[in-house]
């Protein structure tokens, strides 16, 4: 009996010291694993991805000049004088534009009467002749803006022409 005492005793000392070289081989584990993953998030280097992705720059907000309205006559078959009032607004992704439109304000206005001039009364009025006479508007304006430099292969400053108002009489 005493022999059976002795051996239950040994057992449960062999068992204890089991369960104590398993749990420092779990903590030795963890420490490995978190040690790993801090120099993962923490040391490893950044700088190769933020070379694989570039940034993508957030758009420019549009920034729109509005011209004095252009009256002026248009063409027309009926023998009646027929007029046109038209304002426009220009869009630009440039804020510094409106130091140049203001510079050359008299010749876009000139050109834009004789743009809106050469119309026919009988189709200003129909939505696809509005939608020709803003793109060549806009050609137009741009051409102006970029002169005869170098910048003629380049897309121009106005990338929108608007009607904020369209009066024919």
């Amino acid at each position: 009996m005493a022999t059976k005492a002795k051996g239950d005793a040994a057992e449960k000392k062999s068992g204890k010291g089991k369960l104590i070289v398993i749990i420092v081989a779990v903590l030795v584990l963890l420490l490995a694993a978190g040690g790993g993953a801090a120099w993962w998030f923490l040391i490893h280097d950044k700088g190769s991805k933020a070379a694989a992705k570039p940034v993508a720059q957030a758009p420019k907000p549009a920034h729109f000049i509005s011209l004095k309205p252009f009256v002026t006559n248009v063409q027309s078959d009926d023998g009646q004088t027929h007029y046109v009032q038209v304002t426009i607004d220009l869009k630009s992704d440039d804020d510094k534009i409106d130091e140049q439109v203001t510079q050359l304000m008299p010749e876009i206005r000139s050109a834009i009467l004789n743009i809106l001039a050469s119309q026919q009364a009988a189709t200003v009025t129909q939505e696809a002749t509005r939608n020709k006479l803003r793109g060549t508007i806009q050609a137009q304006v741009n051409q102006i803006l970029h002169g005869a430099g170098d910048d003629a292969g380049k897309p121009g400053p106005i990338s929108g022409v608007y009607f904020s108002g369209f009066v024919m009489q």
